[in-house]
């Protein structure tokens, strides 16, 4: 790795909080050359400090967005939604009863963070109308990304063929979107009614709070041990008492963190507040 592109990591990680393994470096050059290009930049010492001293928001927002990965479909793991449907959602019903004594005054909350392009709290929204319609209208998302580019283009709700095909069935297509003019796709007015899209950045924003579920799926691995340590624990205290964290499949909060309980239902392994700080395992059936 030349010494360039380790300054700029190390800048990288300093403005934004992200940190690249070496084996995402080789992406580096393909993603940026373009950008360098236009900025007429001949090396990534001069790259590296024009991203860390300028004032350009859309320079540092363009860096951002090519870097991060924005690999995302609809309905991505199945599994997850399942568990969301038959088992995090009725828990979370449960727990309002007990503690409102009724849950319909009380809206289920939940965060997609790192959302990406829209797809996962779409699909999250379209399935909880489908499933359990007497509860979509409780429902409030939050949905979040790093990136402006791909938070705008969440908010609009505009998928191409290509993308409406990637984990969206024909039936959901024909409910819970329109076609518009171009040949794109629209989700309706109902579904993104209970969606909201914000910047966000995980490491120097601040959290928002009182939240039943957060899914922050393959986002962890972007930061070193001591930012998913933070990570967590900011998590955690944005949930409410005897709530849910979701993950990515390949990641683990259990060596960063004592607050939360690891679960699992069906295929899907998930997350628990531990309040207690005690490590504990539930299966589910």
């Amino acid at each position: 790795m030349s010494k360039e592109i380790l300054e700029f990591m190390n800048v990288l990680k300093k403005v934004t909080g992200l940190s690249l393994t070496d084996e995402k470096t080789y992406l580096l050059e393909s993603r940026l050359s373009d950008l360098m290009s236009d900025h007429k930049i001949a090396s990534f010492y001069e790259f590296s400090k024009k991203f860390e001293n300028s004032h350009e928001v859309d320079f540092r927002e363009k860096v951002i967005e090519r870097i991060t990965t924005h690999e995302t479909k609809f309905f991505r793991d199945e599994s997850i939604f399942e568990t969301i449907l038959d088992r995090i959602i009725p828990e979370i019903i449960d727990r309002k009863n007990e503690l409102y004594k009724g849950w319909k005054n009380h809206p289920i909350r939940i965060w997609s963070a790192a959302c990406s392009t829209g797809q996962e709290p779409y699909s999250v929204a379209i399935a909880i109308r489908e499933r359990l319609p007497h509860v979509f209208k409780n429902i409030r998302i939050l949905a979040t990304d790093i990136a402006k580019e791909t938070i705008e283009k969440a908010r609009s709700g505009c998928y191409t063929s290509f993308e409406i095909g990637r984990g969206l069935e024909e039936y959901h297509l024909g409910k819970y979107f329109d076609k518009l003019p171009d040949g794109t796709f629209r989700v309706n007015d109902e579904i993104r009614s209970v969606v909201e899209f914000k910047q966000h950045n995980l490491i120097s924003s601040e959290f928002p709070s009182g939240f039943d579920l957060v899914l922050c799926r393959n986002v962890s691995y972007y930061f070193d041990s001591n930012e998913r340590r933070n990570l967590f624990d900011k998590i955690a205290k944005t949930l409410n008492q005897d709530s849910f964290l979701i993950i990515g499949s390949a990641e683990s909060v259990s060596d960063f963190s004592s607050k939360f309980l690891l679960r699992e239902f069906g295929l899907c392994r998930y997350y628990e507040v531990n309040s207690s700080n005690v490590t504990l395992f539930s299966r589910g059936t």
